[in-house]
């Protein structure tokens, strides 16, 4: 259904109208065709039929040639100025970095990362003082130095020194490593969401364990950051989900970045990665002895839990709890910006149909991380941030990749 024109500025030189498309606004459950896209100083205004009679003739119009237009892309779960190729640590922490993993999500169509965990401090700079739209790259959201108190005191202590930064989001981990160290414990994380909540911030938790998973919720944590991966979720954890109207970013390609590098793996031949991959990169994870480091137990836990990871997030997805897509990307070799389109096609695989996989990576993501005031959907009032397909992406979401624009606050990202 159409946004009535009623509330179209008078001024028809305030307005920037992009025509000749067929929209999904996020929010509506088909495409409309022979549409415009109205909006006015980085703003949406209103979505017109072209045969619209009170279509504004004098305003200035951008042609988009018959593409199709969905909202910006939104990553629930990224990582951003954490790498660079493969390299990690102080050395490479730079305003510069950050821009141009920002700049690199921006080009896939993936307007906005949350970007949780562990940032450099020059992350909060670029997210403070950045011009995201004039100088096209993707909005950012930042929780910083993932907490690790041994104590409830220092929980209290930790949050208090993160609050300096002026996070969007806390984050903790609530996992062994796998047997190489000492999980948190309960009355650790409960304080550290307390004293997050205290703050106005809410807490996202890295998970493995279906236990762990119940337990950040018994506390009251507000994200549950990865697929469940030990065992198949039950009607508890779903109940619980349901009650507090908690999300989950599955990450799935998370998991497929800890082994795929053993061997060469098929994307290295996609033109759609090719476009954007550092060849330097490509070349050292073809190296043997690189290769040798995806190999081992960790591989193979995560090989071997990748269909149970799966099927659980369709488990929840089925129980009508939202999926906000997620990938963390940003660290080495998960390559920003294409693993968020292989996340969104491991999705449909899963049996999204791929309208779902879009609610997932717009208005879902946007609502779970709590951004949506801004942000998720083309309603009047939030920035105009899309992207526009060539082909038809309701039919299949592999129709994505055929990306003809990308826009953030109305103004085209150069590709």
């Amino acid at each position: 259904m159409f946004i009535s024109c009623g509330d179209t500025p008078s001024d028809q030189e305030d307005l920037l109208i992009f025509t000749n498309v067929t929209i999904w606004d996020g929010v509506s459950q088909t495409m409309e065709p022979n549409s415009a896209l109205v909006t006015s100083n980085g703003r949406v205004v209103d979505i017109l039929d072209m045969n619209d009679p009170d279509f504004p003739e004098e305003a200035e119009t951008v042609d988009l040639n018959g593409g199709f237009v969905i909202p910006g892309l939104i990553n629930a779960h990224g990582h951003v100025g954490t790498a660079r190729g493969l390299e990690t640590g102080p050395d490479i922490h730079s305003e510069e970095n950050v821009r141009d993993q920002l700049a690199l999500y921006a080009r896939y169509g993936v307007t906005t990362v949350v970007s949780l965990g562990d940032e450099p401090q020059e992350a909060f700079t670029v997210r403070d003082q950045a011009d995201f739209s004039a100088n096209g790259l993707a909005r950012l959201f930042l929780s910083g130095p993932v907490l690790n108190p041994s104590t409830p005191e220092e929980a209290f202590d930790d949050v208090g020194d993160l609050m300096q930064n002026n996070p969007d989001w806390t984050k903790i981990r609530v996992d062994d490593g796998l047997g190489q160290r000492e999980k948190m414990q309960p009355e650790v994380y409960s304080a550290v969401i307390e004293a997050s909540h205290e703050q106005g911030v809410p807490l996202a938790a890295h998970i493995v364990a279906l236990e762990d998973a119940k337990g950040i919720l018994e506390h009251n944590g507000d994200l549950i950051a990865h697929s469940v991966r030990d065992e198949e979720v039950d009607r508890e954890l779903i109940d619980l989900m349901l009650e507090r109207d908690i999300c989950i970013t599955p990450t799935l390609t998370r998991e497929v970045s800890v082994f795929v590098y053993a061997e060469r793996p098929d994307f290295f031949d996609d033109p759609f990665f090719l476009g954007e991959a550092d060849p330097d990169v490509i070349e050292q994870l073809e190296d043997p002895d690189v290769q040798q480091r995806y190999t081992g137990a960790a591989a193979d836990y995560f090989r071997e839990a990748l269909p149970l990871a799966t099927e659980n997030m369709m488990t929840l997805h089925n129980a009508g709890i939202r999926v906000a897509m997620g990938t963390d990307s940003g660290p080495p070799a998960r390559f920003q910006g294409y693993f968020e389109h292989m996340e969104m096609e491991m999705m449909e695989e899963a049996g999204m149909t791929a309208p779902e996989v879009l609610r997932s990576a717009t208005r879902y993501a946007a609502e779970c991380m709590q951004i949506d005031d801004e942000i998720g959907t083309l309603e009047p009032g939030k920035w105009a941030d899309f992207v526009v397909s060539e082909e038809n992406p309701f039919e299949t979401i592999t129709n994505l990749r055929t990306i003809q624009g990308v826009y953030i606050g109305a103004i085209e990202v150069q590709r």
